[in-house]
């Protein structure tokens, strides 16, 4: 047999054996089937669009179209062979029809049991036995294997080993970031030249120490989680979250495991006895960007930024697009909708709300040794202030002496105000920021007066609507004669200590107070406790001037954040003037 005959023989012999090999070697789903399904199918029949409500990308919607074990019986593949054009998948015109060894896959693939298998990046990987090569004498480790043997498939040869100087150079820049120094220089080559292997390994020691390790190294973490030293919109402020750079540094230097890296910035607020560093690491969903341009909504921008922490997550953790499905379900992987939705539900209940300010922050001292007591005393500040107004909560609930105030007289300075048939005050017209509203009532016993405020639309589907804070509300008797007494308050209960204002701002004259802002997401209410209890004088006639001043204003200043719906009630209970008069309470 002349050679060239032998050569023809021999590829027949190989080309029919590998074919055999092939019709034999069993159907796998991500490799032969996923590939025809996204090439044909999944454009009509996918995650953005499912045709018929049939999608390729979830097995119980591919069930529905196969009967596994039974090709012929199998709808799917009907509708791939058919001769009627009409039924016929894919139509001519979307597309190029499935060839002859696609279709047989398919049919393959029924008739094994039509098993199917999430995509690769969703199964926990194996590890794979270490290749064998022929430079058993190069590698230094088991990855090396892996890249050698690739090179020999492709008939490549590694390149020689780095000059000194050159090994030196490119470790420094890879572990820190910087250029070798003199002296580092110098030392690594007289330890070179005794023993190469320890020098290396002294260096890399060296350079793993290095605070630079972590500053080189933090860099790629911060690029992932968009951090920047402003606040990205517009006029571009600064912002202060360097101390959370400085914590994913030392994190990176400490070689802190990844598990407890992710935990510290998802939910190192939540985890036991947290300490201050668990505190400054949740900051890492805090690089949204915030937009104090004028005439912006916060509302809208604070939504932005949940978004934006979703999208992240899923990005920097789970390296998908899982911002595609804020819109439609992912076209390839198995993320339908809803779930988007639901994992944004978990982020959306954070305080901050696209403030100027960057609320909430906290104090960082220059000391870190004193961190850890400015956290503390942080925390505790803000435990008692809820203490507090905890026993107006509870004194609340029972009370059953409130009577509503019916106005005299309703005297706005801007816009009109109006009493509706369910005793709301309702208002209208311009409203501006600085806008007070007088209202006058009847003189009568009181020892607390009560301030509600309500959502202009009673369906709970249309909050949250936009703020309404009362920035400094003053009680006065004004008698017969027009003489004027002021009545003092001495304490505020709110049904919650929530948002950048405390309710007890309305005590003074700020643009703070109680309320809702920069939104007013729920009916709220406050009981204003007069420092001493108000008794009618019969031989004094006169009536209560109620002045409610209304300063607030969000979206960067431009929107007043007035009442619009409210009423007012007293009580001549004398329980409220015992509460805040307990000294043990305000010790």
């Amino acid at each position: 047999m002349t050679m060239m005959r032998y050569a023809v023989a021999s590829l027949l012999v190989w080309t029919a054996g590998g074919a055999l090999a092939e019709e034999e070697a069993p159907v796998r789903f991500n490799r032969d089937v996923r590939p025809i399904f996204a090439k044909h199918c999944t454009v009509c029949h996918g995650g953005v669009k499912a045709a018929g409500d049939l999608s390729f990308v979830y097995r119980d919607s591919v069930l529905g179209v196969v009967e596994p074990g039974k090709p012929e019986d199998s709808e799917l593949l009907r509708r791939l062979t058919t001769d009627d054009e009409e039924e016929r998948m894919p139509p001519a015109d979307h597309g190029d029809r499935l060839t002859k060894d696609e279709i047989d896959i398919i049919r393959r693939w029924i008739a094994s049991g039509a098993r199917w298998s999430e995509p690769w990046s969703f199964v926990p990987p194996k590890l794979p036995p270490t290749p064998k090569v022929q430079q058993a004498d190069w590698p230094k480790g088991p990855l090396d294997a892996f890249v050698l043997a690739a090179m020999e498939a492709r008939r490549l040869h590694p390149s020689p080993p780095a000059a000194p100087q050159e090994w030196l150079r490119r470790v420094c820049f890879d572990l820190i970031g910087l250029p070798p120094t003199l002296e580092q220089w110098q030392r690594f080559q007289r330890e070179y030249a005794n023993d190469p292997t320890q020098a290396k390994e002294r260096m890399v020691d060296e350079l793993l120490k290095s605070p630079h390790f972590g500053e080189r190294w933090a860099a790629m973490w911060l690029d992932a989680a968009r951090y920047a030293d402003t606040y990205g919109f517009e006029k571009d402020p600064e912002r202060t979250i360097w101390p959370w750079r400085d914590w994913v540094i030392r994190a990176f230097n400490a070689d802190m495991p990844f598990d407890q890296f992710t935990i510290r910035q998802l939910a190192g607020d939540l985890i036991a006895k947290p300490g201050p560093d668990d505190y400054l690491a949740s900051a890492f969903h805090r690089n949204t960007q915030n937009n104090t341009e004028g005439g912006t909504d916060d509302e809208e921008f604070r939504l932005h930024a949940i978004i934006d922490r979703v999208n992240t997550t899923w990005t920097v953790w789970q390296g998908t697009t899982f911002g595609c499905v804020q819109c439609h379900s992912h076209p390839y992987d198995p993320f339908p909708q809803e779930d988007y939705y639901r994992f944004l539900a978990l982020f959306n209940q954070t305080e901050d709300c696209d403030q100027n300010d960057d609320f909430p922050k906290t104090k960082v001292a220059n000391d870190r040794k004193l961190q850890r007591e400015v956290v503390e005393l942080e925390q505790r500040m803000r435990r008692r202030r809820e203490e507090l107004n905890a026993a107006g909560v509870t004194l609340n609930a029972p009370t059953k002496t409130w009577q509503p105030w019916k106005p005299i007289e309703l005297d706005p300075s801007h816009g009109t105000l109006e009493l509706d048939r369910d005793g709301w005050i309702r208002a209208s017209g311009t409203l501006p920021v600085g806008v007070v509203y007088k209202l006058r009532f009847p003189a009568a016993n009181c020892t607390a007066v009560k301030l509600r405020i309500r959502p202009e639309q009673d369906d709970p589907a249309q909050w949250p609507e936009r703020g309404a804070i009362a920035s400094r509300v003053e009680l006065t008797f004004v008698d017969a004669q027009g003489q004027r007494t002021a009545i003092p308050i001495k304490e505020i209960f709110a049904d919650s200590i929530a948002g950048p204002y405390d309710p007890q701002d309305s005590l003074q004259d700020s643009a703070g107070g109680f309320g809702g802002y920069p939104v007013l997401e729920r009916p709220r209410w406050a009981v204003f406790v007069l420092e001493t209890p108000w008794s009618v004088d019969a031989a004094r006639p006169g009536h209560f001037e109620l002045v409610i001043a209304q300063k607030a204003a969000s979206n960067s200043g431009t929107q007043a954040c007035t009442l619009r719906r409210f009423t007012v009630e007293g009580t001549d209970g004398d329980a409220w003037t015992r509460l805040v008069h307990d000294a043990q309470r305000t010790e």
